[in-house]
């Protein structure tokens, strides 16, 4: 998804086959007599439960039912994963590994089992033991159209720590041969690079992941340590302060930990599956992870914030906005709280412009400039509630306060991209255009290739451009 931060033991199960010959057998006919071959299948293994320490109701209900299901159907593949996926979802990867042996040996050709062994042995320490767990996961994937390179790159990342440079690069490089924006890869060949001392273009590999929020924060804390490196205490600073401002960095999607999330009952790894839902612009299936906890959570603000932000995203600012207040009853001192409220209705208010209902955009703005003040009363240096504030005091009309407040936006948070455009692009409306063109080359290099306003900001900077 932004979010944070022992060996399976090695129970091999091997086909046993007992083969045996009938004699001839005698049945009064002249000359009768056959042999006869019998294969008989190994027993399945019994599957695990959940170890009596870490018993808890809810995982235990969880595992039990698919535990079931292994025993109803002890020859399914797909029983057995299952199995070890609500393991592993509940952090009891021995177990897990168990299941996941199993369901390899009667599946060989599913990329999904070997992969799983694979982040359990990383997980427990033992990085070498992984390597072939990934390359099995490798070879059955690229049987496959998915276009998942994520066992490529957990094998390339792999490589790297063990210090077998060239072969991670192999790696690197085979991903990029077929998706060349992939950050991922291109963070682990700055790595590389760094580790051969090539700091040259380790920089240029880093500073392409800088304005990506799955790598922002731990490319700039690579950066630093590279700029140091090539003597540019200047850069080396400035990304050091950036990386101690940026938010954590979300985690690399995964197609395959999606898959087993949804077994997870503590609240941090349901939101870690959350995360990567929305990050795979699977805002519908979030919502529906998210509703059960509204009711399970009454007393947390933090779900009711979460909805509020996806449903929000789905346009539906109406039901964004009651989630919103119900949060703010629970939690009115809650920084999060008051800015996404105050977002809520300036999009909302933008919404209404935009189809003519002046008075009502009006009187969202208004009350959008009230929650971004609530903010900055909480905290000051909040960059994008001044953002939320100039935007506002931009639909009323008021636009020397909206400049003054989107650039105490920049001067607060100047590592954020976002922040940079929108100053950029009222600088531009001001007929400053010097500096509007800073802030937009700003935005435009630090941001993500698909954000949403980098279309707008090209085209701020070719107007400034061709106004000079």
């Amino acid at each position: 998804m932004t979010s944070s931060p022992d060996v399976p033991p090695r129970t091999v199960f091997r086909r046993r086959f007992v083969f045996w010959a009938a004699s001839i057998v005698m049945l009064g006919l002249a000359g009768g007599g056959s042999f006869w071959w019998t294969h008989r299948a190994p027993p399945a293994p019994i599957p695990p439960s959940v170890p009596a320490n870490r018993a808890d109701p809810e995982v235990t209900t969880i595992v039990d039912k698919a535990r079931e299901e292994v025993l109803s159907e002890p020859r399914s593949a797909r029983a057995w994963g299952r199995l070890g996926q609500a393991f592993l979802a509940n952090d009891m990867e021995v177990e897990g590994s168990i299941c996941f042996a199993e369901a390899e040996r009667l599946d060989p050709s599913n990329p999904r089992w070997p992969y799983f062994r694979g982040g359990i042995a990383i997980n427990r320490g033992e990085p070498e033991e992984a390597i072939p767990f990934f390359q099995r996961a490798i070879e059955r994937e690229e049987a496959t159209t998915s276009g998942n390179f994520v066992p490529r790159l957990m094998a390339a990342e792999t490589l790297l720590a063990l210090g077998r440079l060239d072969e991670a690069e192999e790696q690197y490089r085979n991903v990029l041969a077929r998706r060349e924006n992939e950050i991922r890869a291109r963070y682990g060949l700055g790595l590389v690079y760094a580790a051969r001392t090539d700091w040259k273009n380790s920089r240029a590999e880093l500073q392409r992941c800088a304005g990506d929020p799955f790598a922002q924060q731990k490319a700039c804390v690579q950066l630093a340590a590279v700029c140091r490196r090539l003597d540019d205490a200047a850069a080396a600073e400035k990304f050091r302060q950036l990386a101690n401002r940026l938010p954590m960095d979300r985690d690399w999607l995964d197609p395959y930990a999606a898959e087993y999330l949804p077994w997870a009952v503590k609240k941090r790894m349901r939101y870690r599956h959350i995360e990567s839902l929305e990050a795979a612009g699977n805002l519908g299936k979030a919502v529906e992870m998210l509703r059960p906890m509204l009711t399970e959570y009454p007393n947390d603000y933090l779900p009711r914030v979460t909805l509020a932000k996806l449903v929000g995203r789905m346009g539906d600012h109406i039901q964004a906005e009651r989630l919103l207040r119900e949060a703010l009853q629970i939690a009115p001192d809650k920084v999060q709280v008051h800015y996404y409220l105050s977002l809520v209705l300036f999009t909302h208010a933008e919404a209404e412009a935009q189809h003519g209902f002046r008075e009502r955009a009006e009187a969202l703005y208004r009350e959008a400039i009230q929650r971004a003040e609530e903010t900055l009363k909480i905290k000051p240096d909040y960059g994008f509630a001044f953002m939320t504030l100039g935007l506002s005091l931009k639909g009323l009309g008021q636009r020397a306060k909206a400049l003054t407040a989107l650039q105490d936006a920049v001067r607060c948070n100047p590592e954020h991209a976002e922040l940079h455009f929108y100053l950029g692009e009222m600088l531009v409306e001001a007929g400053r255009l010097d500096e509007a063109r800073d802030h937009l080359q700003q935005a435009i290099e630090m941001g993500p290739a698909n954000a949403a306003w980098r279309p707008r900001a090209l085209a701020g900077l070719k107007k400034v451009v061709k106004a000079k």
